[in-house]
């Protein structure tokens, strides 16, 4: 803290009862590393309260370890802690700044792990209660406030003050450092852990968590979106534990393979992992969580590890030298470890499949699920282990082996499973047997292999036995029949059919129609028709009542008190409300593979999953019990420092690309042309990475925004940063702009106006309900995020606000110069107000037919308002199922049609192997569009103009082209109809996934990639397209992938590329590049502060360009300001200038490496070369790396089995007569002739490094003559030539070329 700081402080507190007068400046990261430490919290959300002191919030935020929230109730102070955070290079989402009132923190109940207030003021104190902060901290969570250097005064009114709340709760004490309230939030009473694989020993699935229950919102969202199977998760105190497993179906999971992972269950962060070796089973009982220790089997299955379940760090092992053999299973009980152990190791299956579908199959699992018996958890010895005296209680050995999947524990019992001898109860004291049952007669029962049953087969290696006081049950995966024994003789009770290949059993004491006698339960098993789950009386196994819902797949069935929740049919999540007997369903999400939801902390947990039958929401979802949130507009606008009437004006046009896609009908298209050729022209790069949004363009800027929350303007012409406007939480929509504004919503809940020119905020509103922060992916959002983005119309600005129908979605039209509202819906998300189901904010905006239209979740999509009055005008949700495509794009064609789909809205932005697809739909009432029909499958919305349709039919199809007319007549005509002629363009490699699309007149923009074998990293290319001809006649590969969508033509008929990273380029024609060049050497001639900054613009220019003529112009332009960009390399003995010929087809058979095609040795190089149709000229190429490398992939693109010829002259007359050596850097191989001689080659492929080989050489007097073919494999591609005298010393050359 500095001393400025202090005096204001002191100022602060000046009469009031809080006295600092002893305050000390103290080192900002040792207070914040104290403070951490007498919190106990090392990482997590951390809600820093106050600015007059903030430094202790950027010293948390450079530790790296938490998610910061700054906040402050002054506009002042926020702006000020901005700039800092910046120039400290903290960024959202890292670290975000926002104004607040103290009375109310933005925050969801359970949210912030660690609340921090170094020397408030007065002003704070004084509104922030004990009860705010308790609200906000997830339970165990912690907070400090206090004061540095606080004297016996200030320790008295901290007691004071945590008084007026909970006195049980803080604790005032002094240390070194200051004095300080720790305030710390107890375990929420009530709540269950779910500490074993099915909730507890006895295999029951049924939580008794009191705390969640219906109705439901979310808590937090988080990756991973996909993980490996089979997958397991446990979860006790406050935390969750993700056991993932050894077989990965798509490339995307492979990073998660025998991975096992820590979060915190309240927000969702990740709080350690831990790699699990190959053939450590996941899908077994090897795990129990705890509040204070996670157990888990040793990862070379000989012992069991206890690890600290905040931090992961081992804090000891278990090893029991009486037991031999693999630890199979274990389960903890009243402090006594039970295990089965025996046998060998079981197999190492790690399966990496690499499919291309959008699912997984069931005949791609890994080997040992196809075995007649799974060749895992199988032991002879079962052991019990008092973990508090650290002494083995009893051993029991079994000649046959045991199944560990039905090892289960109850009412002092331990029962276990022989398939080839036997059933056992031993007494879990003493490891007597109570009763063995060697009938074959039940085993065979237990055995008997399934026959038409529906379903799938199940992950063979789920538990199949369930302890309940009436009966035990047996139900395996792929097996005929359910078996019931008495538990307390062994003794057969009954068996029933199954009418499905997976259903799990549970056991609860009532149904609502099926009540129990006093003391007995009932069980639910989906033996039903079609599965459907019926109640049956465990003793009898009288089926006593069909309870109407079924479960799907090898998602388990589970249970809170009030509620039965399975995966559902047709898809989605289904809830069986245990109190009044109804069945819902969710379509927004699904429970995940074999975990099923898992009601824990007060929390359910939902997902993840491995393939994409993801619907709406991905990764995990976790959701608390739901409050009402006030939806009254009052007190939510905020005027701004700008002039919201008459902000500075912007030159506009009607080629300008104003809003997403183009405009508002979201074409894609724009009226301005493409030159034939482009060149680079500049390219910016954010001062740290982001995800960005898609570009929008306006008079002499480029506009977009990103998941930093920043809002971006780049001057059109040098690429430089015009102004930047920060928000509080990322931002998934560009700026769309109207009347010398810019509108934006972001992920705080927030819209906000701008003034185009400078970013100065005109007004803002709050679209959000309430301020209700959660961790959304990675990121401290509103509940209520705008990423509908903003469009704007007639002078309305349109937006809604919301991630999912049951939290509530609110649609607005604001005034777009006021910001005044006009009107509000705030009842469309819950259509249904039981089902709390409607329309999802997740997609764009787009106007056609009088209506305001939505991409609106996979319920209701696309949802339309009337634009007058925000009367929602669709169906209702039905059933809540999930029945309308689910993508985020919509647009309007050809003002009659809507076309919509593609990518999910909240997913991930790459690996998604089924994306969707877009449908195409005629207006045709007031209230509803006609049945859509499939335009098109992928992620990639199509583009089109008044004359084509351009599009590509999902990841690694061809792009292809066709007219408007015959689009708009398939589409008014019906499925039935023939559909559109298209032709596929020429010049995209085949295979290549198209990203990004844009419309001109003429011609047309792509970014797409190449994915080549054996290559890790793909290429990135833009490319133009020749319309008339449907060819590519331009192309240039991108430093880097290329942003979905991210693609623009602006006025000036430049083109726009956003790359993944937050990148920006811009490509451009001669006279583009001209006026660009000469504005550069303008600024480094006539102004000296910016010469250095002008001239590495012109070098970085330079470095883009492909074609010779531009490079001229940069290099003409560079010497005339005084650079020499190849002085570095020839006075190392490069080789700079050179003529280059090609590319020529290579390979072994046919075109080998000797194969003539310009006359070799001795070439003309004014003689062009006839190559089939092409006729091929030798173009000068100079380069200007230090090194003397000849980037030929970035002249040429990566281009497999190819080749190229490199021509240099060389004045060497000094050296006459003398040895010299040539050292040539290839990429892959090469073939070098000397004057006309071939004085070396290379066979094969390599990377690049200057100097692999060295070629002896005799210089003639005069110019002398080097001549390479270097070849291309795949990848990236290079060629350099350095000369250095005999001894390697090198020559500074003097260059000749023809």
């Amino acid at each position: 803290m500095t001393r400025r700081t202090v005096a204001r402080l002191l100022l602060a507190l000046t009469g009031t009862c809080f006295c600092v007068e002893h305050a000390v400046a103290l080192d900002p990261a040792e207070l914040a590393a104290h403070v951490q430490e007498k919190a106990g919290t090392k990482t997590g959300v951390c809600v820093v309260i106050g600015c007059d002191d903030s430094d202790i919030a950027f010293a948390i935020g450079q530790s790296g370890n938490f998610i910061v929230h700054l906040l402050d109730s002054e506009t002042s102070n926020v702006i000020s802690a901005r700039e800092t955070a910046e120039a400290k290079r903290l960024f959202v989402p890292k670290f975000a700044v926002e104004q607040c009132a103290f009375e109310r923190l933005p925050h969801a109940d359970n949210v912030v792990d660690l609340l921090v207030a170094v020397n408030p003021s007065e002003r704070i104190l004084s509104r922030l209660t004990l009860a705010e902060i308790l609200r906000v901290l997830r339970p165990r969570g912690t907070a400090i406030v206090g004061f540095s250097g606080g004297e016996a005064s200030s320790r008295s009114e901290l007691k004071r003050w945590t008084a007026a709340g909970d006195p049980h709760v803080a604790k005032v004490e002094k240390d070194r450092l200051g004095v300080w309230a720790k305030i710390s939030k107890p375990p929420l009473a009530g709540v269950d852990n779910w500490s074993h694989w099915e909730h507890s020993p006895d295999n029951n699935p049924v939580s008794a968590d009191t705390v969640i229950k219906a109705p439901y919102m979310t808590q937090w969202m988080g990756e991973p979106y996909y993980i490996t199977m089979p997958a397991i998760t446990t979860a006790a105190g406050g935390r969750t534990f993700l056991a993932m497993g050894h077989i990965a179906h798509h490339e995307r999971e492979e990073p998660w393979l025998n991975t096992l992972m820590a979060r915190n269950g309240y927000n969702g962060l990740e709080l350690w992992r831990r790699r699990l070796p190959d053939g450590y089973l996941v899908h077994r009982s090897a795990f129990v969580a705890t509040d204070d220790v996670f157990y888990m089997i040793d990862l070379d299955g000989n012992g069991c590890l206890l690890l600290d379940p905040e931090t992961g760090k081992e804090l000891r092992e278990v090893r029991v030298p009486e037991l031999s053999g693999e630890w199979k299973w274990m389960a903890l009980k009243d402090g006594t470890l039970f295990v089965l152990a025996g046998g060998e190791a079981d197999p190492a299956e790690t399966t990496i499949v690499r499919s291309q579908r959008s699912h997984w199959s069931w005949g791609e699992l890994s080997q040992g699920y196809y075995a007649p018996r799974v060749p895992w958890g199988f032991g002879t010895t079962i052991a019990a282990y008092d973990l508090s005296k650290d002494r083995l209680l009893w051993l029991h050995t079994e000649d046959c082996p045991i199944d560990s999947r039905a090892m289960v524990l109850g009412d002092d019992g331990v029962f276990f499973y022989a398939p080839d001898a036997r059933l056992g109860r031993l007494d879990a004291k003493t490891g007597e047997p109570l009763w063995l049952n060697d009938d074959a007669k039940i085993r065979a029962l237990i055995e008997e292999q399934g026959v038409g049953l529906s379903s799938t087969p199940g992950f063979r290696t789920t538990v199949f036995s369930l302890y309940t006081p009436q009966s035990l049950i047996y139900a395996a995966q792929t097996r005929m029949n359910v078996v019931a024994v008495s538990p307390e003789d062994g003794a057969f009770l009954w068996y029933q059919r199954k009418t499905s290949s997976n259903p799990n059993s549970l056991y609860v004491p009532s149904v609502l129609a099926s009540p129990a006698p006093s003391g007995a339960g009932r069980l639910l098993v989906g033996i039903g028709p079609d599965g459907s789950t019926v109640v049956i009386d465990p003793l009898s196994g009288d089926i006593l009542e069909d309870l109407g819902f079924a479960k799907r797949s090898c998602a388990r069935l589970t249970a809170t008190p009030d509620s039965f929740f399975c995966r559902g049919m047709p898809e989605g999540l289904t809830r069986y409300d245990r109190i009044d007997g109804n069945v819902s369903f969710n379509g927004a999400l699904r429970p995940a593979c074999n975990d099923g939801v898992i009601a824990a902390n007060g929390l359910l947990y939902i997902g993840p999953w491995t393939c994409d039958c993801n619907l709406t929401l991905m990764g995990t979802v976790a959701m608390c019990f739901a409050k009402d949130y006030d939806s009254a507009a009052e007190g939510r606008f905020e005027p701004g420092p700008g002039d919201m009437a008459s902000p500075a004006s912007l030159d506009v046009s009607p080629d300008d690309w104003p809003a997403y896609r183009g405009g508002n009908s979201h074409s894609g298209s724009s009226r301005a042309s493409v030159s034939d050729e482009l060149c680079t022209i500049w390219t910016y790069r954010p001062e740290h990475p982001c995800n960005p949004t898609a570009p929008t363009s306006a008079g002499a800027y480029i506009f977009l925004a990103g998941s930093d929350g920043k809002v971006r303007a780049l001057d059109s012409q040098t690429g430089a940063l015009a102004w930047s406007h920060q928000t509080g939480a990322p931002i998934m929509q560009p700026p769309a702009i109207w009347n010398g504004r810019a509108y934006v919503g972001s992920g705080d809940g927030y819209i906000y106006a701008l003034e185009a020119t400078t970013g100065r905020l005109l007004w803002r509103f709050r679209a959000a309900p309430a301020e209700r922060r959660i961790m959304v992916h990675g990121a401290l959002c509103s509940t209520w995020p705008v990423n509908s983005g903003v469009l704007v119309e007639d002078g309305v600005a349109y937006a809604a606000a919301g991630i999912v129908d049951y939290d509530g979605t609110y649609v607005y039209a604001l005034d777009a110069v006021t910001g005044a509202l006009k009107w509000a819906n705030v009842t469309s998300g819950h259509l249904d107000p039981e089902l709390r189901k409607g329309v999802s904010a997740q997609g764009g905006l787009a106007i056609a037919g009088g209506r305001l239209w939505m991409a609106g979740g996979n319920v209701v999509s696309p949802a339309s308002y009337d634009l007058v009055t925000g009367e929602y005008l669709g169906p209702g949700p039905g059933n809540g199922s999930p029945r309308a495509n689910r993508g985020e794009e919509i647009g309007v064609f050809q003002d009659e049609y809507l076309v919509f789909g593609g990518r999910l809205r909240y997913s991930a932005r790459e690996n998604v192997v089924n994306p969707g697809m877009f449908n195409i739909s005629r207006l045709e009432s007031e209230r509803a569009a006609k049945e859509p029909q499939t335009l098109c499958a992928g992620r990639i919305p199509p583009v089109w103009n008044q004359e084509h349709v351009l599009a590509v039919d999902g990841p690694f199809t061809p792009l292809r082209c066709s007219r408007v007319a015959d689009t708009a007549k398939w589409a008014r005509e019906g499925s039935s109809s023939v559909a559109p002629s298209s032709v596929v363009i020429e010049g995209i490699p085949p295979k290549s996934d198209v990203v990004a699309l844009a419309l001109a007149d003429g011609a047309a923009l792509a970014a797409y990639r190449i994915v080549q074998p054996g290559v890790l990293a793909p290429v990135w290319r833009v490319c133009r397209i020749d319309l008339a001809r449907a060819a590519v006649t331009w192309q240039q590969n991108l430093p880097t992938g290329a942003l979905a969508g991210g693609l623009l033509i602006d006025r000036e008929n430049r083109a726009v590329a956003v790359l993944q990273d937050g990148s920006v380029v811009c490509y451009g024609g001669d006279e583009t590049l001209r006026a660009h060049i000469d504005a550069l050497t303008a600024t480094a001639d006539q102004d000296p502060a910016r010469k250095e900054q002008a001239v590495r613009a012109l070098i970085e220019l330079l470095g883009s360009m492909q074609g010779s003529d531009g490079r001229g112009l940069v290099m003409a332009a560079l010497t005339k300001v005084g650079v020499d960009v190849c002085r570095q390399a020839r006075e190392s003995g490069c080789i700079t200038r050179w003529r280059l010929m090609g590319p020529v087809p290579w390979d072994e058979r046919d075109n080998p490496v000797d194969k003539v095609f310009v006359e070799e040795p001795n070439v003309n190089i004014a003689k062009p070369v006839n190559l089939g149709k092409k006729t091929l000229t030798w173009r000068e190429y100079v380069t200007e790396l230090a090194n003397g490398e000849v980037d030929l992939d970035r002249i040429y693109g990566s281009r497999e089995y190819q080749a190229i010829y490199a021509y240099a002259e060389v004045d060497l007359s000094q050296y006459a007569g003398q040895e010299l050596l040539l050292k040539i850097g290839s990429n892959d191989g090469y073939k070098c002739w000397f004057n006309g001689v071939e004085v070396g080659r290379f066979d094969g492929g390599r990377s690049y490094r200057p100097d692999q080989d060295s070629l002896k050489v005799r210089a003639r007097p005069g110019v002398n003559k080097v001549l390479v073919k270097v070849t291309q494999l795949g990848g990236s591609w290079g060629l350099g030539v350095r000369i250095t005298d005999g001894n390697g010393a090198p020559i500074n050359l003097a260059e000749t070329v023809r």
